[in-house]
This record gives structure tokens, sequence and C-alpha cells, in this order.
């Protein structure tokens, strides 16, 4: 199978780092099914700020404008394209330029490549450009959708985003709030399929009798990850209950968090650790009883998965992130993630209660076992194969 996958964010190593999920995907799809062709188009938009340019700060001069790279064994192709992405009407007007820019690169890669479905990876602009190649060129498309529900908020935006929705032939949410969302405005050909996890994640339940609780955070150190407000409960909770709290990231938050572990007394209880190698990430994170991570708001967060997958009990925010493919207070648990009182009791019930506590965990491996990344790329070829056979 030929597979056009289109992604606004990509990992370029050692030049514009970002999140791997699409080379975590593809590499299981192709190991899997012999004789796929995966190609990626990376849409980077144009850069006007001034200063960023004069300091040669600009994705496309990161790149040193070189249009074409073989990343992990895929041919992946830089799109340049114009966009307005705090200004949601004008953005979904002006990402229609990423077609017209690459024209004829795109009819480049179709005369060499025949693809057999396109998969944009976001509404804007990847499924924007999805939706303009299969008007061109008579190919199935899906789309997957992340944290973009704020599209729908403004009149053309909305507009748009729901025209390309309604012309794919699969919409594909990461997360329940979207699938849900999709649905309730009658998109019904809707299929909810997360991110992956690595098998190295699925270990046997730590089950330690040690009397103080370990609790973890990893996460990017940012404002809407909520960080703070698990601080201020650990704080009610120092004078009562043994454990400590392992931070693990970096970010614009970290001085601040500091400043407010250090103000709450609680420097002996916390632990910063910067960035550590995803490759070690399992390990590290096996050490520990309790994992929190009120984020709001979340598209995904495959780090939940991650911790679950080794029998540890997940925290996350309701309506957020991985909310509502878990059985609530089950297989994991929520909390509103403005109420601090909520994770003050959530997280002493936890800490308290350890029975509990492991056979939220286990229950919560039980769901997770299915959803590495070879079983996604499973799922996910098996959703091809239904689009080509369903199209016209």
């Amino acid at each position: 199978m030929n597979i056009l996958v289109i992604s606004r964010i990509l990992n370029i190593p050692s030049v514009l780092p970002d999140n791997d999920f699409i080379y975590h995907l593809y590499e299981n799809y192709t190991r899997l099914f012999k004789g796929s062709n995966v190609v990626i188009i990376y849409p980077v938009k144009y850069d006007f700020n001034i200063v960023s340019i004069i300091k040669g700060r600009t994705r496309l001069q990161k790149l040193n404008h070189k249009l074409r790279w073989i990343i992990n064994d895929f041919q992946v192709e830089i799109f340049p394209y114009f966009a307005a992405w705090r200004i949601r009407n004008l953005h979904a007007l002006v990402s229609r330029s990423i077609y017209y820019l690459n024209k004829n690169r795109i009819n480049n890669l179709f005369k060499h490549h025949k693809f057999d479905i396109v998969h944009a990876r976001f509404i804007f602009a990847d499924g924007m450009l999805a939706y303009q190649i299969s008007r061109k060129y008579r190919v199935p498309y899906v789309v997957s959708t992340h944290d973009e529900l704020f599209y729908f908020k403004h009149f053309y935006s909305r507009k748009m985003a729901f025209k390309i929705l309604r012309n794919a032939t699969y919409v594909l949410p990461v997360s329940h709030v979207n699938m849900m969302f999709f649905k309730s405005h009658g998109i019904t050909q809707v299929s909810q399929i997360p991110h992956g996890i690595y098998d190295s994640f699925i270990k046997p339940q730590r089950n330690t009798k040690n009397r103080k609780v370990r609790i973890l955070t990893i996460c990017r150190l940012l404002k809407y990850k909520n960080v703070d407000k698990v601080i201020i409960a650990l704080n009610q909770l120092k004078d009562t209950h043994d454990f400590d709290y392992t931070l693990i990231g970096m970010g614009p938050e970290k001085e601040y968090l500091q400043e407010l572990v250090y103000a709450k007394g609680l420097k002996e209880l916390v632990n910063f650790i910067d960035e550590i190698p995803y490759e070690h990430v399992a390990e590290e994170m096996y050490q520990y009883d309790i994992f929190i991570l009120p984020s709001y708001f979340e598209a995904f967060g495959r780090v939940y998965f991650e911790a679950m997958a080794m029998g540890i009990p997940i925290i996350c925010a309701k309506e957020s992130g991985i909310y509502g493919l878990f059985k609530e207070n089950v297989e994991g648990l929520a909390v509103d993630h403005t109420n601090i009182q909520e994770i003050v009791r959530t997280l002493g019930f936890l800490i308290d209660n350890r029975e509990e506590r492991l056979e939220i965990g286990i229950n919560g491996q039980k769901l997770v076992k299915s959803y590495t990344w070879e079983n996604i790329a499973r799922t996910m070829h098996q959703t091809y194969l239904d689009c080509i056979t369903t199209q016209p």
C-alpha cells in the first residue's frame, strides 16, 4: 500500500526536535506490512517575524531551506505555506496556500508513488491539503484530530473544518472528547484511534510494601499542565501522608515551580529531574507508585498509557487527554483540573489505600496492553483497507 501522510508535527532530529509518534507508528506499519511505502509531508509555515528572520530562527532557516529529507528511512517532503495560526478564521483561509504553493511537487509525488490513501494528522493545514489532493487525484483520505476544537468556535474555520471532516472517509480522533463532539454534530464516520506504546513499557506491576508512596509526573513544564496544582495539593498532604514526588521535565514553568516548592516547604519531598532520554523513561517510571498529570487541555498524552502499562494508577484531568478511554475509578482516575481539593482527595485516596491502588493499576494495565504500536498499526491498516474498498 502506498500511503501519503501529512503531519504538521514531525521530529526532524537535531534540527527541529518534536513529537516522534509518526515514526513510531509507521516503523511498525512497514515492518508488519511488507512492501508498504510511506511518504511524509511536513507542512512548515512561512515566518515573517523580522527578529526571527534576522537571527536565522525561522523553521525554514533551521532546515536550511532543504525541502527533502530521509529520516528513519522515510521520505520527508517539506511543504512551505502561509499561516495565521492565532487568528483561526484567517488561518483556515490562508492554509489553502499549501496546495497551490506546492502543486508541482504534489503532482510529481503522485507520478512516482501512485498513492492509495492520504492520512492527514491534523485538520489545518494537513486536512485542508488532504481535501484538496482528494478532489484532484480522486484518492480517499482520513483525518486524525488532536487538540483542535478551538477551530469550531469561529465561523469560517468551523465551516471549513466541518467540510474537511465530512468529506473524509474516516475521522480518527485520538481523544474521546473529540470523538463525542464530532458525533454530536452528525459526523458518523468516526473511529477513535489513540497513540500507542512500546512493548518495553509493559512490565509486571511493582508490588512494593514500602510505606512511602512514590508519585511521578513527566511532562514539558508548561502552564496548562497544572503541575503547580499538584504541588499545592501535596502541600496539604505533607503532614499526614508519607510520600515523595518526582517531576521530570524542562520548560518555561520550571523556575516558578521550584520557587513554589521552596515556598511551601516541600524541598525535601519534591525532586526535579531534567529531561531523560526516551529509551530510559520506562526504567525510571517503573520505580513509582502513582502517576499524576492533570493537564488541560491535553490532546492525548501517551505518557498516561506508558504508566498504565506498568500497572501504575494514573490521575488525569476530566474532559482531556485519555479521559473517556478508561472506566473511571476502576482503570484510572480523573479530577477537575481547577479543583485543588479534588486533587487532594484523589491523591490522598491512592496514598492511603494500597490494595485499591494496586487493583486500579492492574485494571489499567489490562486495558492498555491492546494499545501497543504494533496493534495500533494493525488497526490503522484495516482502516486504510476499509477506506479503499468503500471508495466509489
